[in-house]
């Protein structure tokens, strides 16, 4: 069983942005880890493209949150610790995901954890933001870091998204609102986890505040490193999805 995904009109009726789509693809299925859903292949048929990849069953983060509310700080051990190896290894190969969020990351009824959409939904999105608000940075604002809505994207970047998911798994609510703006994220306008969770760990909740800092110098430096320190509050346990 596999999952195919058809590229978007948007995409394929502009030559250009297909060749750079196509070559992002071809980046990300380059990527091989236990913690990323992988592209087996890409389809050419005419002037339409297919991904074809890795079939995962059970249930996306984002799922898991609007049934359980949050999850118990070992759960979130778990499932960080999953998508914080797959980032170590896709940023070692050049790759940064761009579009971090609950909504992309699976976890299987064995407790395995997968990272989706490396790059591709993403550039997908940009695509479409440039056909109708040229100018535009397109995501998913409540998880992006304020340097990507400048055009900036590196490592940090994506350590930042971790950290906002991490506030969001704890204490069941995000960081930043829908309507979150460049501004509320440069002057830290998030409300502090413990507030919203007294029982966290105080070293977790450091952990996420650092993640959260506008500036990517004053973040944890790498994947790596936000794993160590994560994994150092106590021993993680397999989440279960039912």
């Amino acid at each position: 069983r596999v999952a195919i995904k058809k590229m978007r009109d948007e995409i394929r009726l502009d030559e250009r942005e297909r060749a750079r789509f196509l070559q992002e693809a071809r980046i990300v299925a380059q990527l091989h880890h236990p913690n990323i859903v992988e592209i087996h292949t890409i389809v050419s048929e005419g002037t339409d493209l297919y991904l074809v990849f890795e079939y995962v069953e059970g249930h996306t983060i984002d799922q898991i949150l609007q049934r359980k509310g949050r999850l118990s700080v070992p759960e979130a051990q778990w499932v960080l610790h999953g998508v914080a190896k797959a980032l170590d290894y896709s940023h070692k190969h050049g790759v940064v995901h761009r579009d971090l969020k609950p909504s992309n990351i699976m976890l299987e009824a064995d407790g395995t954890v997968k990272v989706m959409d490396f790059g591709i939904a993403r550039q997908a999105k940009d695509v479409m933001a440039k056909s109708t608000m040229t100018g535009t940075v397109a995501g998913t604002p409540q998880y992006m870091a304020p340097e990507q809505e400048e055009g900036v994207v590196r490592a940090e970047s994506d350590v930042f998204s971790m950290g906002a998911m991490l506030y969001e798994m704890v204490t069941g609510q995000r960081p930043y609102p829908a309507a979150a703006t460049t501004a509320s994220k440069i002057n830290k306008r998030y409300e502090k986890p413990s507030r919203l969770a007294a029982d966290l760990p105080p070293a977790l909740e450091e952990l996420i505040i650092q993640c959260l800092e506008p500036d990517p110098e004053k973040r944890p430096r790498s994947a790596a490193e936000f794993r160590a320190r994560l994994d150092a509050l106590k021993a993680s346990v397999p989440a279960k999805t039912g």
